[in-house]
């Protein structure tokens, strides 16, 4: 499993955390950090600030 830090929220909320995550994948504008089969965190693409340094899947 693998640590990423993740840069999230609007202009007024923006949280950044460290997710342990086994794969991300961007589907219809939302990305889902899953571990295992579970959903972890589900965030609007358009919200993930730091998303090019991310091995995210595009589906």
């Amino acid at each position: 499993m693998t640590q990423y830090r993740i840069d999230y929220g609007d202009e007024d909320n923006r949280v950044t955390e460290t997710i342990d995550a086994d794969q991300i994948v961007s589907e219809d504008g939302v990305v889902v950090f899953f571990k295992g089969d579970d959903a972890v965190l589900r965030v609007n693409e358009e919200h993930l600030h730091n998303g090019d340094e991310l091995p995210i899947e595009r589906t």
